[in-house]
């Protein structure tokens, strides 16, 4: 019993209450309760990187699930940013909606075009990005 008060005291703070309103009404009246796209043309994007003097240092969540329930976290050690939720989400969502790419883009090119906008440094030690996209493929990159 205490336990299940302890979990529920906590929370999930990285849920967002209050996603920017990108969508047109036209576009919102369109979708249907299954219907998980997204105006980034992903539904889900996980980014880590380890720098050379830190591991862990860049990590970036973003999760929009069927429901219409979004988390989102935003950590980068170097940048010192470490938020969650309505905050990170906010920050994100201009860098997300500057992503052109998709699920047939390039690995390399949608490497770099997120190592750039994230400002990960060059000589990074390990770099794991994976991405469900709209479409339902996911794919994982590596450097």
């Amino acid at each position: 019993m205490i336990l299940s008060l302890l979990l529920f005291a906590c929370g999930d703070n990285d849920e967002v209450e209050n996603p920017p309103q990108n969508a047109t009404d036209e576009d919102q009246q369109q979708g249907t309760e299954n219907d998980t796209n997204t105006d980034y043309g992903f539904t889900e994007f996980d980014l880590d990187a380890d720098y050379q003097d830190t591991n862990d240092a860049l990590d970036v969540d973003y999760e929009h699930e069927n429901n219409d329930k979004i988390e989102a976290s935003y950590r980068d050690k170097a940048q010192e940013i470490n938020l969650t939720g309505d905050a990170a989400l906010e920050e994100l969502d201009s860098i997300f909606s500057s992503f052109t790419f998709d699920e047939n883009t390039p690995d390399e090119e949608i490497l770099n075009t997120v190592t750039e906008a994230f400002n990960v440094p060059k000589d990074a030690k390990n770099i794991e990005l994976d991405i469900l996209f709209n479409g339902g493929m996911e794919k994982e990159y590596r450097r």
